[in-house]
């Protein structure tokens, strides 16, 4: 009998690195979604050496190593799109026939429980406007909340993450309100470590002034300030960056299966404190220390109520 398929449509964002996009791949071909969306940009004009790269990773995308039953659409440009505008596009693109998504990009290698994580909290918080991000990453440990499997952040990081379409559909690429938004000081009233305050606003500063934008996650996370949203972050990490990784065995003249099984083992270490299912509503939410005090009273008052949120 067929596994049952995964029913959370999954996107894949490649571009040059088939050595971690086969990888990536192989963790989505054992979770079988029954809807898959890949996205591989072309090659730079001024990188020949590219051409062969992209060619490979669009390869391992065929036809031919979809083993399962999958409704799959492709979108492989002919020209090169560039990480801004390219990622923000294939997620646009996605979002066209889909209400929910899971986004995976080719050097972020997911822990099985990744996929059950996000699908939970999809469900849990649907229709929750104010929760915009699932996070698959759990960047600073110091943040572990001790009585969930998860918590809230300010802060959605990307790279392995999930969301929904009415979400997505207040990204702003070109942060047009942002002078409005630094005048009024809205974002200072959200942040209270100076430090974490100042890295934003100088990167939004940045980007904002790029005529061509050289990020898409930086307009994400300024689309989360804007509307005062939240992020969903898991007890433990679930994807573990394996760009530098390969890069590192590459020099070493050691192959991608020693990549995935140090790193999947790094993962699995920390299997036992979240468990193999997310489907248990959380029983304490966890606040980063810098969640600003309107922040903390709102999800406070919500549970007092005992909302459904």
């Amino acid at each position: 009998m067929d596994k049952k398929l995964f029913d959370i449509p999954v996107l894949l964002i490649a571009f040059n690195r088939p050595e971690t996009t086969c990888l990536v791949f192989e963790q989505i071909r054992k979770l079988r979604p029954s809807q898959l969306y890949l996205f591989s940009d072309a090659p730079r004009n001024d990188k020949p050496e590219e051409q062969e790269l992209v060619e490979t990773c669009r390869y391992l995308l065929d036809d031919s190593q979809i083993d399962w039953n999958c409704k799959v659409e492709r979108w492989f440009p002919e020209s090169n799109m560039g990480c801004a505008l390219g990622i923000s596009s294939a997620i646009t693109w996605a979002f066209e026939t889909s209400s929910q998504l899971i986004i995976v990009e080719d050097d972020c290698l997911p822990h099985p429980d990744f996929f059950t994580f996000c699908k939970s909290m999809l469900e849990m918080y649907r229709g929750n406007d104010r929760i915009m991000h699932i996070s698959g990453s759990l960047l600073n440990e110091d943040l572990k909340a001790n009585n969930s499997d998860h918590f809230f952040s300010l802060i959605g990081n990307t790279g392995g993450w999930a969301t929904w379409k009415s979400a997505w559909n207040r990204y702003d690429f070109w942060m047009e309100q942002f002078p409005e938004m630094k005048n009024e000081k809205r974002i200072h009233s959200l942040i209270r470590n100076t430090k974490t305050l100042n890295y934003w606003l100088e990167r939004f500063d940045t980007v904002y002034t790029e005529e061509r934008k050289s990020s898409w996650e930086v307009q994400w996370q300024y689309s989360i300030f804007k509307n005062y949203g939240l992020a969903v972050v898991p007890h433990v990490n679930l994807i573990s960056n394996i760009g530098y990784m390969v890069a590192e065995l590459a020099d070493e003249s050691q192959n991608c299966p020693v990549v995935y099984e140090r790193n999947l083992k790094e993962i699995q270490s920390n299997e036992l404190a979240i468990g193999s299912e997310f489907g248990s509503p959380c029983l304490k939410t966890i606040f980063p220390e810098n969640a600003s005090f309107s922040t903390r009273f709102f999800y406070k008052f919500m549970s007092f109520l005992k909302l459904n949120y």
